[in-house]
């Protein structure tokens, strides 16, 4: 099978999304000073490399004008494999929803993949994984640097924490767009929230963190959820 490289989930192949009414409830910047990027970097914004553990989840909501509907995404870590990880992921909406699990190695490369159909599985492909993304993720086709910097608090959940927005010009096709990527110290590794906007404001893909934790561990100090997942 042919191997894809796998980040963190601004989104799980890289996610990007920033606010709206579902955002303001979970990643709302209270304050903000901009500043202007010196040396605007060639690459999207680094991500810190995510500490798994076997029973650790992350929910994303993702909407936007590349799907018809907002959907709910989650990721969880279901076992060790050697040096890799068995992951599964869930992508549900007002059609339904549907599974599927992906070996990761430790270089981040997905070698196998299982569709899962009422909790059966089957072999899956590379391009069923693909297409499965497609779903809950999108990513520019290029990046031409960033251009600028915000940092104030957010609130993300119960939690008020000091974040930090960064912007990037890029490219979706022929069309320029804005990417707005939203994270914090407190959640390293992890996107709290991003967008991809065109110019005339419209929201091409938005992603929004809402939940994170460990299902071994209810009250797990690090885990937290929104009342309201701007779902509907």
């Amino acid at each position: 099978m042919r191997t894809l490289s796998v980040g963190a989930l601004v989104f799980t192949a890289f996610c990007a999304a920033a606010c709206s009414a579902e955002q303001s409830a979970a990643v709302a910047p209270k304050t903000a000073a901009p500043a202007r990027a010196e040396a605007p970097p060639a690459e999207l914004a680094a991500v810190s490399p995510v500490e798994r553990h076997v029973g650790d989840f992350v929910v994303h909501v993702v909407s936007g004008t590349f799907r018809k509907e907002a959907a709910v995404f989650t990721e969880r870590v279901l076992a060790r494999e050697g040096d890799g990880w068995v992951m599964e992921y869930k992508l549900e909406d007002n059609s339904g929803a549907r599974s599927l699990r992906a070996t990761v190695d430790a270089n981040g490369e997905v070698t196998r993949v299982a569709l899962l159909d009422d909790g059966d599985e089957k072999p899956g492909t590379l391009a069923d994984y693909e297409a499965f993304m497609a779903l809950a993720n999108l990513a520019p086709d290029e990046n031409d640097g960033l251009v600028a910097t915000s940092r104030g608090t957010c609130m993300v959940g119960p939690s008020e924490l000091d974040c930090e927005t960064k912007n990037y010009r890029v490219m979706l096709g022929d069309k320029e767009a804005s990417l707005g990527i939203t994270g914090s110290h407190a959640v390293p590794g992890l996107d709290l929230a991003g967008e991809i906007t065109t110019p005339d404001g419209t929201v091409i893909y938005r992603s929004v963190l809402i939940e994170r934790g460990n299902e071994a561990n209810e009250h797990d100090d690090d885990s937290f959820a929104l009342v309201d997942h701007g779902s509907k």
